[in-house]
């Protein structure tokens, strides 16, 4: 297997630190320290988790690019985004754009394919009935969410990944046993390992993802500098297309009914309305930098509003999502 360059390695005083930590931890847990003590036993921890458990999905760093190999021929993207991710990293400038592997928690040499005996044993359908189905009379309500917060993750997972679905090929299907509930079998379309770039690919094979790694808005602005253009007004003035009747602004459809957005699979009237609630925000900001900025393109103005959007995203999740999800003093420090 080809050598992997190590991105990030903790530093000598922060791995004292995590050591000192993980002695601390074997008698008292974070969550039961001082609230100070436990939000730096967290910030270890992440720091650790992003040493050890963090592994490209490429035999070579190489993969990622470098200035040399994927220039910037626009210095548009030096201050913007490009809808397929590239450029966030001006080291790595392809990191986490669209097409690119998906990376790992653990080394690739302990990642090989699994036969199919080991893909069905156990089977999935008998995991998630003893493991996630609620059992009778054992509902818990969650009494400070509601279901905003599972729209809200899904809605934000719709920016962050998706497999390529493998279409060439049958899909799996999933015996059901005699008597369920459900009739026949489930059908689950199967991911598309990538092309091999590396011998190793054989056993370890990589797998892409189809959307932007980062958080930039995918889900309303798409992962195509293509998709984008469609999604844009004709008229420059940087808004998003919508459909508008005498209610309201709403996502626009195409010919099949589909909503005209950057990501609208598994779609239900919560990502309708995070959907039209960002496309919204988008264009209010569109209006609010045309006016302190009259002389700004269309252009100019659609990166500066996609720029805020998105931080107003990230920062909704980081300081009220989390926090409402967790609700421990702790982790609400951290």
């Amino acid at each position: 297997m080809s050598e992997q360059k190590k991105a990030f390695r903790p530093s000598f005083f922060e791995r004292i630190a995590i050591s000192l930590f993980h002695l601390i931890n074997r008698v008292v847990p974070w969550f039961k320290l001082p609230t100070f003590l436990g939000a730096i036993n967290l910030a270890l921890l992440r720091i650790e988790l992003r040493g050890y458990n963090l592994y490209d999905g490429y035999a070579s760093a190489s993969e990622q690019g470098s200035p040399g190999d994927t220039p910037m021929n626009d210095e548009r993207f030096q201050t913007a985004r490009n809808s397929d991710g590239q450029f966030n990293s001006l080291e790595q400038p392809r990191m986490g754009c669209t097409g690119m592997r998906f990376g790992r928690n653990f080394p690739r040499e302990h990642c090989q394919k699994p036969t199919e005996e080991e893909l069905w044993s156990p089977s999935p359908r008998v995991i998630s009935e003893k493991f996630m189905a609620r059992k009778e009379g054992g509902f818990i309500p969650a009494t400070t969410l509601n279901l905003l917060a599972a729209a809200w993750i899904q809605f934000q997972t719709h920016d962050w990944f998706n497999h390529e679905l493998d279409h060439d090929n049958a899909p799996h299907d999933i015996p059901l046993p005699p008597g369920h509930s459900w009739q026949g079998k489930m059908t689950l379309p199967k991911t598309k390992p990538d092309e091999i770039l590396d011998p190793s690919d054989v056993k370890c094979p990589g797998y892409k993802n189809i959307n932007t790694a980062w958080w930039d808005g995918s889900q309303i602005y798409g992962s195509t500098e293509e998709a984008t253009r469609a999604l844009r007004t004709s008229r420059p003035d940087g808004k998003l297309e919508l459909a508008e009747n005498r209610t309201g602004a709403f996502i626009p459809r195409d010919k099949d009914g589909n909503p005209r957005t950057g990501f609208n699979d598994n779609w239900w009237v919560g990502m309708e309305m995070l959907h039209t609630l960002f496309a919204l925000e988008h264009n209010a900001l569109c209006d609010m930098f045309q006016k302190a900025y009259p002389k700004w393109t269309g252009d100019q103005i659609f990166d500066k509003a996609r720029l805020v959007n998105s931080a107003l995203m990230a920062k909704i999740h980081t300081v009220e999502w989390t926090p409402a999800i967790l609700a421990h003093p702790t982790s609400n420090l951290a």
